[in-house]
């Protein structure tokens, strides 16, 4: 919660001073009654005495004034809240490199568990889709929100062959149907690519010709490298080249994505619980200072109304 006008806080200091007084006035107005020492006459002479209900007007009164002051302050809710039916698209690269095990316990293992977490942690009526891609690409499972079976897509996946990045980055895009995003007058659902690679793209088409058609379809591409940056691991002791991040940079930028580094398992973890709050939920402010003083106002005025009706006298 953020309360822009905090010096209203201090006006609250004053209830437990009337409530106090208030408290003082019932036990003068006791005393005073006992000074008659035939009670019995009294009890005669005086009306029957309201009992507990005497209290409610003044009690509306306070709880009014605290709601009053309270919305003075103006306080504002941050609330997160589930967007409405995101599309996520996940390519991963399975290639030879993604073997190694420079990330524990393997590149394509720590890929497959930080995966699992993204899936766990979008909302329910999110489609996930998987694509992975190595020589070429494949589409594993299309958009669903049956997490089970994305999941399942994933652990299956298994390594070996070149990097194809630019031919599923097509792949990708083609499903989240790219002519009706462009289409004038209708709001697309939200979507995201999430793209992870170890590597540089050496078969296929080049990605960056595919990105203008991202743009297009107004889909962000959140790019992940993963991996040493020396390129010192190896693979049944083969070295292998290290990400090319100034394509991976250069495709989230014109998407208006982001491109994370990961060299270890839990950077990774990291990187993907982030992408599933930022496509699959949304901070929403609320701003409470009209509810309250509205309620405000009605206490007071409801407490008066009361006192009226049944004392004939404001508290």
């Amino acid at each position: 919660m953020i309360i822009y006008q905090p010096a209203f806080l201090l006006g609250l200091l004053a209830i437990p001073v009337l409530l106090a007084g208030y408290v003082l006035a019932q036990r003068r107005r006791r005393a005073y009654t006992l000074r008659f020492t035939n009670l019995e006459l009294l009890r005669s002479v005086l009306p029957r005495t309201p009992g507990i209900r005497r209290h409610v007007p003044p009690a509306m009164f306070v709880l009014g004034g605290i709601a009053l002051l309270s919305g003075l302050t103006v306080p504002v809710l941050n609330l997160e809240i589930a967007r409405n039916n995101a599309d996520v698209v996940l390519v991963m690269d399975v290639s030879g490199s993604m073997q190694a095990a420079d990330v524990a316990p393997t590149r394509l293992d720590a890929a497959k568990n930080a995966a699992s977490t993204l899936i766990d942690q979008l909302p329910g009526d999110d489609r996930i889709a998987l694509i992975s891609f190595s020589s070429t690409a494949t589409l594993q499972q299309g958009l669903t929100t049956d997490r089970q079976a994305v999941k399942g897509a994933v652990s299956s996946l298994k390594p070996g062959g070149g990097t194809a990045l630019g031919t599923a980055l097509a792949l990708a895009l083609g499903q989240l149907d790219p002519g009706s995003r462009t289409a004038s007058g209708v709001q697309p659902r939200p979507a995201m690519i999430v793209v992870l690679t170890d590597g540089a793209s050496n078969q296929g088409v080049d990605p960056l010709t595919i990105t203008p058609e991202i743009v297009a379809a107004k889909v962000p591409v959140q790019t992940i490298g993963i991996g040493l940056r020396d390129s010192s691991a190896t693979v049944a002791g083969e070295p292998v080249g290290g990400v090319d991040e100034a394509t991976l940079s250069a495709i989230a930028s014109a998407t208006g994505g982001k491109y994370y580094y990961a060299q270890a398992a839990g950077e990774l973890q990291s990187i993907y619980s982030t992408l599933a709050t930022q496509v699959g939920w949304q901070f929403q402010q609320l701003n409470l200072m009209v509810p309250l003083l509205i309620s405000g106002i009605s206490l007071v005025l409801l407490g008066a109304v009361v006192s009226l009706l049944w004392f004939r006298v404001l508290p």
